[in-house]
């Protein structure tokens, strides 16, 4: 059966409608990753990838997925605003070479609400499929949760948010799965197989969870679902036949916002806590669509354009008015900001930070591994 396609592989968005402006706020390298040559060193690991995230000390902190030698299974670092970086966290191997702290912490990210941080990842623990890790910022690391603990593996691991109730929640195309931050695994949701999966989940500024779900057959569709932390689930909106969405986030007076695409329109749309969806501003076809996006403390939506899988096309930052009027967009330049930006956060200074995995400003003859990145938009500090 012919099914749809949420997670479009080629973003469009209206690159040539987005040109730089003379409002484009000034875009740096806060710091850039880097090994030296062979990757015989790499001092704070490389290909930055899970944050940044900032919590209350004013700090941000993110993750690389590989470590600063040859066998380093990834790091967790810290900075603040100026760029300083330091390692407060190493994956690496026991003496039998297995890592049973985790690897490659490529899984996410989150700030939990005792004020420590909760990632995921990709291999390493118990069974060597991953695990949820907490860390202080002191740098004590325990492992919650080894993945494929259970019978045929339906615990795998994938990057996980912080729900209103404390618990952290993640998406498989089956169900929405829950873990406890003492590390007990359950199946929370289940989806309408085989005619609905789920695509992707988020977790709103109210307490609850969104998300995308899309339907199979030559009507499919895509819609945007909410799902309380006591299970009760609601259809927020449905796309039309043959379209979809690929981005969402929730603004603070609870307002959702996020891409939308089909096969013959894209673009970005609202729906308001009434349930009155308008889309934001169109696209055409043929360019590239937003990656991500987010709600300033301006109130405007600012974020990411990225297609990883055309070369030669670095990626940009954007920003554009609930109305949809662009404000500014700006694309990166791979050697002096990094390329193919993953992520976007405003820090307490208004500023806004993110990172990318390639790219940046290194001395001659080492070799370039993702930057952190400073868009300067000067908003008001919180």
């Amino acid at each position: 059966m012919k099914r749809l396609l949420c997670c479009v592989a080629c973003f469009a968005f209206a690159i040539s409608g987005l040109a730089q402006t003379p409002s484009s706020p000034p875009i740096s390298q806060l710091f850039a990753f880097y090994c030296t040559p062979n990757y015989e060193f790499c001092p704070d690991g490389f290909q930055p990838g899970p944050g940044p995230i900032q919590l209350s000390d004013g700090n941000l902190y993110g993750a690389t997925a590989y470590g600063n030698t040859g066998n380093g299974g990834g790091t967790v670092w810290r900075t603040n605003l100026s760029g300083d970086v330091s390692t407060i966290y190493n994956f690496t191997p026991n003496g039998s070479g297995q890592y049973p702290n985790g690897q490659i912490p490529s899984n996410g990210l989150v700030a939990g609400a005792d004020g420590n941080l909760y990632g995921v990842t990709a291999l390493g623990g118990a069974n060597d499929a991953g695990v949820l890790y907490s860390l202080t910022t002191t740098g004590t690391e325990q492992v919650l949760y080894s993945f494929c603990s259970l019978s045929g593996c339906p615990d795998q691991a994938l990057p996980v948010v912080l729900g209103g109730d404390g618990n952290f929640y993640g998406i498989t195309p089956e169900f929405v799965f829950k873990l406890t931050p003492e590390g007990v695994w359950s199946q929370f949701y289940s989806f309408n197989l085989p005619s609905s999966e789920g695509i992707l989940l988020v977790a709103g500024t109210d307490g609850n969870l969104y998300g995308v779900a899309s339907s199979f057959g030559t009507k499919a569709h895509g819609s945007v679902f909410r799902l309380t932390t006591a299970g009760v689930y609601t259809a927020v909106h449905t796309f039309p036949k043959q379209v979809g969405a690929t981005v969402l986030t929730q603004g603070s007076s609870g307002t959702l916002y996020g891409v939308f695409s089909g096969l013959t329109k894209s673009g970005i749309f609202r729906i308001t806590p009434a349930g009155m969806y308008k889309v934001v501003q169109k696209t055409p076809q043929g360019a590239y669509l937003p990656t991500l996006l987010l709600e300033g403390s301006d109130g405007n939506l600012y974020g990411l354009i990225n297609d990883t899988q055309k070369a030669n096309y670095p990626g940009a930052v954007f920003a554009v008015s609930p109305k949809g009027k662009t404000i500014f967009s700006e694309e990166l330049d791979c050697n002096t900001v990094g390329c193919d930006p993953l992520s976007l956060i405003e820090a307490s200074d208004g500023n806004f930070y993110g990172l990318t995995p390639l790219g940046g400003t290194v001395s001659p003859g080492d070799i370039q591994n993702g930057t952190i990145f400073k868009v300067a938009t000067g908003l008001k500090e919180r």
